[in-house]
């Protein structure tokens, strides 16, 4: 089981993950903030849009692997490194969009400044900001007693990258996105910058030595046995889900998308699958998806998939080995089995 505090950080970079979410798609679509923003546009937006998404998953991730049973007497040492850097990189999410914000709002301050709903935007900053660092410091005062001293060349690199990522955001040409390549080009700018900066943050924040533990699926499964447990009789419901997954039809499937054998593949089908679920709440929110429009919404998810799918690779590649996403397996007996098995007694 893991410490309380572990359990209560977990809950409030979660808390911090919905709110950064809410101020972000406020600031979007509240029509008196939206006239005032600032970072609306891409490269800007192309950050808020994915650090939102890491933000959210982190944080969720942070949730599970705090609560999650674990085997009695069990030692917990990498699973609390793991947690920990899903907590630390949930603020860091937060805070390196709240930095490229800071920049677009520098860089165009006849946007925001001198209206009223400008100084609601610029306060709303400052508070996300301010809560950031206080849960930021949270984390790291519950464990300042088992962090490692962090080397120095990676707090050089950590600084280095975010000052190339400012000026690349500060002087990034304002004609570029207005073509159809060229805003492709500067979301992936965007999602570039935003997702080093948080890798190389994170990797100098909390630069604990790397060990072997219970990946994602691990948590899964731990999480899914204890919810067989204590569903009673309804449990046999579960049983035709067992089944189904488990049955020579499905199996090849699942084992080609399984990440510990084929590192790529459900990776990137995730992306495309989210970057089309993108586009339809994108195209619902502009007014529904009529008959007429069904080219226009195939455009738009095509582009919406490949830039998601892009986004979502880049994040991976950077960092499923710091959360301890998925442990390389090409055997894999225990994703393959451990859902049917019987509890060791």
């Amino acid at each position: 089981m893991m410490p309380k505090q572990y359990k209560v950080n977990a809950c409030l970079t979660f808390v911090l993950a919905v709110l950064f979410y809410l101020f972000w798609q406020i600031n979007k679509h509240q029509p008196a903030l939206s006239q005032v923003n600032a970072f609306a546009e891409d490269p800007y937006d192309a950050v808020g849009s994915f650090g939102t998404q890491l933000a959210v998953f982190t944080a969720l991730l942070s949730v599970v692997r705090a609560f999650r049973p674990y085997q009695p007497n069990k030692v917990l040492d990498s699973q609390k490194v793991h947690l920990v850097r899903a907590e630390y990189i949930t603020c860091l999410s937060v805070a390196v969009t709240l930095a490229a914000d800071i920049v677009a709002m520098i860089r165009y301050p006849s946007v925001w400044m001198g209206f009223p709903a400008g100084q609601i935007l610029a306060a709303l900053v400052v508070g996300m900001a301010l809560l950031t660092a206080l849960i930021g410091w949270l984390i790291h005062y519950a464990t300042r007693e088992s962090r490692l001293p962090s080397a120095h060349h990676r707090w050089t690199r950590a600084i280095g990258i975010s000052l190339v990522g400012v000026l690349i955001l500060a002087l990034y040409p304002e004609n570029v996105p207005q073509s159809v390549p060229g805003e492709l080009l500067t979301v992936v700018v965007g999602a570039t910058l935003f997702i080093a900066s948080v890798w190389a943050w994170g990797m100098a924040i909390s630069p604990s030595l790397e060990t072997h533990g219970e990946d994602f699926i691990d948590d899964l499964v731990s999480m899914y046995r204890w919810l067989k447990a204590h569903t009673g009789h309804f449990s046999v419901l579960l049983t035709p889900f067992e089944k189904t997954l488990g049955s020579s039809f499905l199996r090849p499937l699942v084992n080609w998308l399984n990440p510990r054998r084929h590192t790529w593949n459900g990776i990137l089908l995730f992306g495309i699958f989210i970057g089309v679920l993108l586009a339809l709440a994108e195209a619902i929110g502009e007014g529904g998806l009529g008959p007429h429009q069904i080219g226009r919404f195939a455009v738009l998810a095509t582009v919406f998939a490949v830039l998601e799918g892009s986004g979502v690779v880049l994040g991976y590649a950077f960092l499923a080995k710091p959360l301890g996403l998925f442990r390389h397996d090409s055997d894999d007996k225990i994703s393959r089995n451990v859902l049917f098995r019987r509890d060791e007694q």
